[in-house]
């Protein structure tokens, strides 16, 4: 992840308060040592997609082994700041 750059983005173009932007990028880095990944490498590969499939509720069994959220609020915090990173990759 491309951290720095991210942080400038959802900065300008989210204009949301520091804390909320430092919990995007948390849950980003989560979502890569969770699941052992690098979103840039995702990214390329079919826009994350794979990861946003994996972030669902019939994964739980998984997610949960690998430390990530199994319910449904949290899955959507992840999935939202995966979708905010393919965002910012797309621009």
């Amino acid at each position: 992840m491309k951290d720095e750059a991210f942080r400038e983005w959802l900065e300008k173009s989210d204009k949301r308060p520091l804390p909320q932007i430092r919990d995007n990028i948390a849950r980003v880095r989560r979502v890569e040592t969770g699941l052992n990944v690098n979103l840039d490498t995702e990214y390329k590969n079919g826009r994350c997609e794979s990861i946003l499939n994996m972030l669902d509720i019939s994964n739980a069994e998984l997610l949960r082994t690998v430390g990530l959220p199994t319910d449904m609020a949290g899955l959507s915090s992840l999935k939202t700041s995966v979708r905010k990173y393919v965002m910012f990759c797309d621009s």
